[in-house]
């Protein structure tokens, strides 16, 4: 099971949280509502997994991205395939290539029915219309307790750790006189609590 994160085509803003969690897109849809007069923006996020064709695609290169993606998945084995195919799901509805989106999100799940897979094709379906389908495909995967799934992530992800440990240093020099700002600051007790209670 991986983890993973994502940015829009329109503006491409893809980045690496941290080294367990993969590249991810933001992927925005646009939902006429009622009348064509009305429109909300949702925002669904896409992942790709690490395969031949990433680096492209995080450097902006789309087009060369879903070449290499292509190109590989010509010389893999079909039951072998899930990571490239997902990635390519997630490539071409970001490409606007939704007949081709269609065939590899399908795939995908069908080959390797991972996290990523669902939630790509997840993407997909919203984007075409299909939200009940859309919704089965999040709900596979979505944790069912989601707190102390965001806990668990927050312990184990060190980027999270250190926006936490970076808010705790605000509140302490939010508490201190501007005197003792510039001095040293005197530090209680350490322990090593048991994160698995």
């Amino acid at each position: 099971m991986k983890n993973s994160d994502f940015t829009a085509r329109e503006k491409i803003v893809i980045r690496r949280s941290s080294r367990l969690l993969a590249p991810v897109l933001v992927f925005g849809a646009t939902l006429l509502l009622g009348t064509a007069s009305f429109a909300e923006t949702f925002h669904f996020r896409v992942a790709f997994e690490s395969v031949p064709g990433l680096e492209e695609i995080e450097a902006g290169n789309l087009q060369l991205g879903i070449k290499v993606l292509e190109d590989q998945l010509a010389r893999s084995e079909p039951e072998s395939s899930g990571d490239i195919l997902t990635t390519l799901c997630a490539a071409y509805i970001v490409n606007r290539s939704l007949d081709k989106a269609a065939r590899a999100c399908d795939k995908a799940v069908a080959i390797s029915p991972t996290e990523t897979a669902y939630n790509n094709r997840g993407v997909f379906r919203a984007h075409t219309g299909d939200l009940s389908g859309a919704r089965a495909d999040f709900e596979r995967v979505r944790p069912r307790q989601l707190e102390a799934y965001m806990e668990e992530l927050r312990m184990k992800n060190v980027p999270l750790m250190a926006a936490d440990n970076f808010d705790l240093v605000d509140e302490l020099l939010s508490k201190r006189t501007a005197a003792q700002r510039n001095g040293p600051a005197a530090l209680g007790s350490a322990a090593i609590e048991d994160l698995n209670d």
